[in-house]
């Protein structure tokens, strides 16, 4: 009898605890939706979140708002996401940088995004594109690396910020080809694309959408892009791998994260809407424009290529014997 009453009790529990999954999936949203972007407002980040908020809106039939709470490299207001309510209508949105930044930083960040969040879906990514001066005669990568083994003490790569999806690709490159060439740091691309064009820096590796208008306009030459294939806005630039340099699959991504405990009826609720606006033909060619290719992995999928890139990244640095910052 005793038996009995057990089992009836975990019986009742589990009914009500699936009862309460499926009110919670019923009644979502709620209220107002909030997109934290951890960076400040005009970056890729802040622009990525404020095109994709009004279609999850209109999907969610509830409003979506961007919250910029910038600051410590993106870990302010991812811990600020993962200290949240776990109901789905508190969501970060943020760079591959995430999984960078415990592996660079001496002040780590205090949340393990593989532990304190869930994973919703990769929204986009975008490869990056080596590009060199104009004005130093060279047209691809083996007469860069020739260029560079011949004049050591004449070359230098410019990076965008340390521990970025950039000074990584560089670094690996590097290892890749048996060269040496010394890092410049900058604080953000803008000033490194500015003196590269002015011919203090001999090369650079950034997004698409950041390097585009310099490449579209002569003032620099794109001789490669990382990753698996061709950007579509630059078809006739090859990629690493053609170009002789393997294993450079570094791309900048950008995805979707609640906080941990995020009932999985809320989560495929979001991860549907959002699989809906990345196949829509008025956000795909918001993203044609800023270089990028939506995301196609959602929920664990996308936790398991996260995980995997968390792996590449960790190996990059050791490879590379990058320390701390």
């Amino acid at each position: 009898m005793a038996i009995m009453k057990k089992w009836a009790i975990r019986i009742a529990g589990a009914v009500i605890a699936s009862w309460s999954a499926a009110s919670a999936a019923q009644a979502f949203p709620t209220k107002p939706i909030r997109i934290v972007a951890p960076y400040v407002p005009g970056g890729t980040v802040d622009a990525l979140a404020r095109a994709l908020a009004p279609h999850l809106s209109q999907e969610l039939g509830q409003q979506v708002v961007v919250e910029n709470r910038a600051g410590a490299s993106g870990n302010i207001g991812a811990e600020y996401v993962a200290g949240s309510e776990p109901d789905g209508h508190v969501l970060l949105l943020t760079a591959s940088t995430v999984i960078v930044n415990p592996l660079v930083m001496k002040e780590k960040p205090r949340f393990d995004l593989h532990e304190n969040f869930t994973p919703v879906g990769m929204v986009a990514s975008t490869p990056l594109v080596f590009v060199v001066s104009p004005q130093s005669g060279i047209n691809t990568v083996e007469e860069f690396v020739q260029y560079a083994k011949a004049h050591p003490d004449k070359v230098n790569f410019g990076v965008g910020g340390f521990g970025s999806g950039g000074h990584l690709a560089m670094e690996t490159f590097n290892v890749r080809t048996g060269t040496s060439i010394p890092m410049v740091i900058y604080k953000g691309s803008a000033p490194a694309l500015t003196d590269i064009v002015g011919g203090q820096l001999s090369a650079m590796m950034d997004p698409v959408l950041t390097t585009l208008p310099f490449v579209n306009t002569g003032r620099l030459k794109a001789i490669a892009v990382t990753g698996g294939r061709r950007s579509d806005l630059l078809p006739s630039v090859p990629t690493l791998e053609e170009a002789g340099v393997p294993n450079m699959d570094f791309v900048s991504w950008y995805g979707m994260w609640g906080p941990a405990g995020l009932p999985e009826s809320v989560s495929n609720r979001i991860q549907s809407a959002l699989t809906k606006v990345l196949a829509s033909p008025d956000f795909k060619a918001w993203l044609d424009k800023q270089g990028m290719v939506a995301g196609t992995v959602t929920g664990k999928r996308f936790g398991d290529y996260v995980l995997q890139e968390s792996k590449k990244y960790a190996q990059a640095v050791a490879d590379a014997k990058i320390e701390p910052k």
